[in-house]
């Protein structure tokens, strides 16, 4: 049903190729990755004003509810994607609108993308996949692949000389055929292209990625927060709660007996037998 959604989206655009790689990845349909999507579960990307950098996240999202002044739950931007039993299909998105000329940051032809990644299955092995890479040699320039487990990060070079947003598919290479999987996915795109050229090392694009990792954001709950943080890592190691506790009856300790002791078994017994001959 969500995927659907995305059927009417590219059935009113025109096609591009992101488009003919993702639908040959995804027939149903995709996410783009975008703030002015339309409005439903899936689409679009958090502003950094959604973003959530708090230690009870799951929290809301076990209740179904959202953090106070946020419109879903995004821990540290990411958002959460299902990844279908047996890959079928991936989860397939694009970076940008359906007109890659518009002036827009979401917009990732001729930029470095970001993706950073994490599911909270650690034993499956997943993989962020370039969709433009169709054979050795095909690939414009970049990565095409990264796997891994738990977290993944990734930096793309979307050098497309058509013009045509970014494109990729999660999918999974092993450890998680009989399940869906929970997906965590964050993209960041670069606020330079290629076309800007550079002026010292300190803005150069081919480098883009490496000095985000040490950037900082301000947030008006939290104050400094890294742009490099995962959901897991806004969970503290020392829980708040834990899902049982030990209550100490009668002033003992937990290694204290809170059942009849031999003496007192004893005790009973010497009683008995003294009214059976009374």
């Amino acid at each position: 049903m969500l995927l659907a959604t995305y059927i009417s989206l590219f059935q009113t655009s025109v096609a591009t190729q992101s488009d003919t790689r993702l639908l040959f990845r995804c027939p149903d349909g995709y996410f783009e990755w975008d703030e002015s999507s339309p409005t439903n579960e899936w689409s679009g990307a958090p502003t950094e004003d959604d973003w959530y950098f708090g230690n009870d996240w799951a929290t809301f999202l076990a209740d179904g509810t959202t953090p106070p002044g946020k419109s879903g739950v995004f821990p540290a931007g990411f958002r959460q994607f299902v990844l279908p039993r047996w890959s079928e299909p991936p989860i397939c998105i694009k970076v940008g609108k359906d007109d890659p000329t518009e002036d827009d940051k979401f917009n990732s032809s001729d930029k470095k993308v970001e993706i950073l990644m994490e599911s909270p299955m650690d034993n499956v092995n997943l993989c962020i996949n370039d969709a433009s890479y169709t054979g050795v040699g095909n690939n414009d320039v970049g990565s095409v692949a990264v796997c891994g487990t738990g977290k993944l990060y990734a930096c793309f070079t979307a050098a497309i000389t058509t013009g045509d947003n970014f494109g990729f598919y999660v999918d999974c290479k092993e450890g998680c055929e009989d399940m869906d999987i929970d997906v965590w996915i964050r993209i960041r795109v670069s606020d330079k292209s290629w076309d800007d050229g550079k002026d010292t090392t300190s803005d150069d694009l081919e480098h883009w990625c490496e000095q985000e990792r040490g950037e900082e954001m301000t947030d008006d709950d939290f104050g400094p927060v890294l742009y490099y943080t995962y959901p897991s890592d806004l969970v503290p190691d020392e829980p708040s709660k834990y899902p049982f506790h030990i209550r100490q009856i009668f002033g003992q300790n937990a290694g204290s007996q809170t059942k009849p002791n031999i003496w007192a078994i004893s005790l009973i017994a010497v009683v008995g037998l003294a009214c059976l001959f009374v």
